[in-house]
């Protein structure tokens, strides 16, 4: 099983596992809100932010195996 849906951030429309793929909580304007609904992060922004994270001198984030693959039904 896999979604196809726009990245939060560049709108590139890709494919994910939903249950695997890093995302944000946001409301209806697109704001973090911890209630909000999830939206899904591309690999490539994915990586522009752990990069960021690390020119920050922060610690990367984990990223769950099989994020951008097609899951198990």
């Amino acid at each position: 099983m896999f979604v196809m849906a726009p990245c939060l951030r560049c709108g590139t429309v890709f494919s994910f596992n939903p249950e695997r793929v890093p995302s944000l909580r946001v409301n209806a304007a697109g704001l973090p809100d911890p209630a909000g609904t999830r939206q899904p992060i591309c690999q490539s922004c994915w990586d522009d932010r752990q990069a960021y994270r690390r020119g920050q001198g922060l610690a990367e984030e984990a990223l769950l195996p099989g994020a951008y693959e097609p899951g198990i039904a």
